[in-house]
């Protein structure tokens, strides 16, 4: 009776020790089975982000034959994205930019008549360039029935407008992707911040580069981060394209920026000074293992070399760099 009882003692302490181990280690609840209510929430959890997942595949795959279905597509992921799982809700995200950038296209075109450009044409000038291409600021101003529909269309669509070489048109409007950020992955928020950063500010205009050279080089150095970071993100592709877009600008600039002045034949001569200067001081900011500023670095030393003109050993290691990719 006595090993009895000492055995039963024995159990029970290693029973409260084991307990005291997976407390202390946070893992308390690998102790014990789930209990039955939380069994039922996990599933009820699960049932409820499967019925919103299907309801949204309704939409965006009707969304191709009638493009309305994208407009409740969209509304519906705002109104119901934090009921869905963190891969659902991403998933849906990615799916809602394919749609919206496959419809793109095809809305732009009803933008194009030359009433609808010159009615939006009056109300910016009205309104002032300050005033931006919001759709309140230019509800303000327009009074055609028609054009009103259009805007409100494109709002709808998520898309915003933008303007170039006088042309209005529709674009991708990353900012109305920041409500879905809290319940989707890591990468693609930060897709999504990236992104909403050039559709906030396009760094290109009628051909010109439109923000400060430094700030072009950070939106690179940004782009190549996230690559770094996400190797595999589903967005990683798209972001890489930008990045060796952005990259491009950096060391050649643009028709209307170019990054060297140019000579009486057309061939780059001296380096922009402000170039010169942002390079330094991205080199002498930077951080960490960066292929732009490795490549930025090598270029000042070959302007040294040259008296800051363009010649053909930059023209050869540039070459070189962009076809490693």
């Amino acid at each position: 009776m006595k090993n009895l009882f000492e055995t039963s003692a024995k159990l029970k302490r290693g029973a409260l020790l084991g307990l005291a181990i997976a407390l202390g280690a946070g893992a308390a609840a690998a102790a014990f089975p789930p209990s039955v209510s939380a069994l039922k929430a996990v599933t009820a959890g699960q049932s409820q982000s499967l019925a919103v997942y299907n309801q949204f595949q309704k939409y965006v795959k009707n969304s191709a034959k009638t493009p309305a279905s994208l407009i409740q597509a969209r509304n519906y992921l705002l109104n119901h994205i934090k009921e869905a799982d963190s891969w659902r809700a991403t998933l849906m995200v990615l799916q809602l930019e394919n749609a919206q950038k496959a419809r793109l296209d095809a809305f732009s075109k009803k933008l194009f008549p030359e009433k609808v450009q010159k009615t939006i044409d009056s109300a910016v000038r009205k309104n002032g360039p300050q005033a931006g291409l919001t759709y309140s600021n230019l509800m303000k101003r327009i009074t055609d029935p028609g054009v009103r529909a259009l805007l409100t269309e494109t709002f709808a669509y998520g898309y915003k407008l933008e303007t170039s070489e006088g042309m209005y048109y529709p674009v991708m409007h990353y900012e109305g992707f920041k409500p879905f950020k809290p319940y989707i992955g890591k990468d693609i928020a930060a897709y999504i911040d990236l992104m909403a950063v050039d559709s906030n500010k396009p760094a290109l205009s009628d051909a010109a580069i439109v923000i400060s050279w430094d700030e072009l080089i950070n939106r690179g150095l940004a782009l190549e981060s996230f690559v770094k970071k996400y190797p595999k993100s589903n967005r990683t592709a798209a972001v890489n394209d930008r990045m060796k877009l952005v990259r491009t600008f950096v060391f050649y600039g643009s028709n209307n920026t170019p990054a060297y002045e140019y000579g009486t034949s057309g061939e780059p001569t001296t380096i922009d000074p402000e170039l010169r200067q942002a390079y330094e001081k991205a080199v002498q900011n930077g951080a960490g293992d960066s292929r732009i500023l490795k490549t930025i670095q090598r270029v000042l030393g070959l302007l040294d070399a040259s008296g800051n003109q363009w010649n053909g050993n930059i023209e050869k290691f540039l070459h070189d760099f962009n076809e490693l990719g």
